[in-house]
């Protein structure tokens, strides 16, 4: 059974993470932490009519959407009777607790476990006295249990088994189906629970039927209550807004791991880089303007801790490399990028004078220092930055006017912490600005270039006009190295010179011929909104979430009060009906597209709430 990709929301407890799509099938689970690994296979419900009818499906679905901000719910009708599903991760056990209500007398549970994100070598078996289903790999196990009568089970072939509506009780199976028949009164409580030993999950599973799931509920909702009483919310004139700062509240919590303090960028939908290199990963760039939100809405604590983990990981050279798991180890990488250190210095500096908490420099004084040199040797006192390194989209090696910008403020901000580096910081500063004014200045264009010194493939390099471009040998190797000079693509991230980075003025004549360049080249013309650059091709070239509120960021900031307010309303538009932000919408027909829900898209709608 293919994933999808695209989902419709996430269900969390600051520790694990579910996924639902938009037909209500819960397409994956990530336990023991929000990143790692993903337990299911296939979940799957279904009433008997004149054979199984598996009802998450678009035909049936009515409606969905949140119940008290941290539960989902989802409405079907078949044959003129309803189901009601709702979904929630219990913060005591964090197991999934799933209710049913409906008066279909024959309703089966399927389950198919993908343990620890394998499905090789998986095993079920039934413990008939305690009417529990164990799925089990290398002392990992999952529980199935119900607050309802079992009629029958199997754990082989299930959904084939089903197809009479009887089910023949195997006890025990390798590469197991199961499948059960419930006993329905109107309401079905199921439970699925996780842990790294048999008796754990007994143990969590005869807590939750103890509870009942009255109680639990209650418990839930309490226990989120009280999360949300310490966001800070502003009012506005659209209620909408109010639906989603709570959504960006709930999503910081959930795609935060409350154990380490690493935050996702968003819950893994592809796995297996179909279509691109994964996101359910913790990035320093992302986290800098999701910090900042989260600093915003009054979530400090939080903020703090995820600080305390990127500390944790940091490299012993000083830098943070792409991307991490949420317990510190490296995630798949493929090169590092400069930005990545220079936004958690930036945005670690930025929490500590915002919140008064000046005193976490001095306790991570150390580490702070190591990153501050690993950035410094990284610029040449007269030519600037001389680190190549991959962009802020992950898709191009050479020096960014955006990386460059991101340390242009980082060294700026930490100077006065370290004086015995303010020297050598002040020369790094000036060069910086001095190689934007040259190096990235095209007099041709009379605005800023996105990119120097690019990497590029030896084809490119003969397509190029010999002024723009370069090739090296390696000292070692019988390897060419080819460059391309300027990249003159327009690019949304050259924003970034201005916000968050405050390294020019909104009066820089060529800044403000990039902003016109920007405008003309990244909109979208069909659906409205900006894509990421000019000649953006991934999932399409579709315009962003992020991209288009950073535009709207930059007019509100310098005054252009109705172009802002247009594009945060295309935004807000552009929202699932459920609060969600998507990454992307689809250039054709304005539908989310990708990734659903991306923090960074969050974000920046917070950020310019409080801008």
């Amino acid at each position: 059974m293919k994933k999808a990709h695209v989902i419709e929301a996430i269900i969390g407890n600051t520790k694990v993470l579910g996924q639902l799509d938009s037909n209500g099938i819960l397409q994956r689970f990530y336990w023991p932490a929000v990143d790692y690994y993903q337990q299911l296979k296939l979940f799957l419900a279904a009433i008997f009519l004149d054979g199984l009818v598996f009802f998450e499906n678009e035909s049936f679905k009515i409606k969905s959407g949140f119940v008290d901000d941290f539960a989902y719910f989802f409405e079907y009708k078949i044959a003129d009777k309803t189901i009601f599903q709702l979904d929630f991760v219990d913060f005591e056990t964090d197991s999934l607790v799933r209710l049913w209500e409906t008066d279909f007398e024959d309703f089966y549970v399927f389950l198919e476990p993908m343990i620890n994100s394998s499905s090789l070598f998986n095993a079920a078996k039934v413990d008939k006295e305690n009417e529990i289903i164990y799925a089990y790999f290398k002392g990992i196990y999952i529980g199935l249990a119900f607050e309802d009568k079992v009629k029958s089970f199997t754990v082989k072939h299930g959904i084939d088994d089903a197809n009479d509506n009887q089910l023949e009780g195997w006890l025990e199976a390798t590469n197991p189906q199961i499948a059960v028949k419930l006993k329905n009164t109107g309401r079905i409580v199921c439970f699925l629970t996780f842990g790294n030993s048999k008796d754990e999950v007994y143990q969590k599973l005869s807590y939750l039927k103890q509870k009942g799931y009255d109680q639990i509920f209650r418990q839930n909702k309490t226990f989120w209550e009280k999360k949300f009483s310490k966001v800070k919310l502003i009012c506005t004139q659209d209620p909408k807004d109010m639906q989603l700062q709570k959504r960006s509240a709930y999503l910081f919590y959930v795609l935060q791991n409350s154990k380490t303090g690493g935050i996702l960028a968003a819950s893994e939908v592809d796995e297996k880089f179909f279509h691109c290199g994964g996101y359910g990963f913790v990035w320093g760039r992302d986290a800098a303007f999701i910090t900042n939100a989260m600093d915003a809405m009054g979530l400090s604590a939080e903020v703090e801790k995820f600080f305390g983990f990127k500390f944790s990981c940091q490299e012993k050279e000083g830098f943070w490399d792409q991307r991490y798991y949420t317990d510190g180890t490296l995630a798949p990488s493929w090169g590092i990028q400069i930005d990545e250190t220079a936004s958690v210095v930036w945005g670690f500096l930025n929490h500590c004078e915002k919140q008064n908490s000046l005193h976490l420099i001095e306790e991570y004084r150390g580490q702070l220092k190591k990153a501050l040199l690993f950035l410094t040797a990284a610029v040449d006192s007269e030519k600037g930055v001389i680190f190549r390194s991959f962009d802020l989209w992950e898709e191009r090696e050479g020096i960014h006017l955006y990386s460059n910008a991101s340390i242009y403020a980082a060294l700026k901000r930490a100077k006065k912490y370290f004086p015995e580096l303010e020297s050598e910081i002040e020369k790094k500063l000036k060069a910086i600005k001095n190689q934007m004014a040259t190096r990235f200045y095209s007099p041709k264009l009379s605005r800023y270039v996105r990119s120097t010194d690019v990497r590029i493939s030896h084809e490119e390099f003969l397509k190029l006009p010999e002024e723009n471009r370069y090739a090296e040998k390696d000292e070692k190797y019988e390897i060419t190295y080819y460059f391309k000079k300027q990249d003159e693509i327009v690019d949304i991230s050259m924003l970034g010179v201005y916000y968050p980075f405050e390294m020019i003025d909104a009066e820089d004549k060529a800044f403000k011929a990039t902003i016109l360049a920007i405008e003309r080249e990244c909109q979208n013309k069909i659906v409205g909104g900006y894509k990421r650059y000019s000649d953006d091709k991934y999932i399409g070239g579709n315009p962003w979430i992020l991209t288009t509120l950073w535009l709207a960021i930059y007019y509100k900031k310098t005054g252009q009060v109705n172009e802002a307010e247009k594009l945060f309303e295309w935004a807000k538009e552009h929202s699932l009906s459920n609060g969600l932000f998507p990454e992307q919408v689809d250039r054709l027909t304005g539908k989310p597209a990708w990734v659903v829900p991306l923090a960074w898209s969050h974000a920046m709608y917070v950020l310019y709430l409080y801008e």
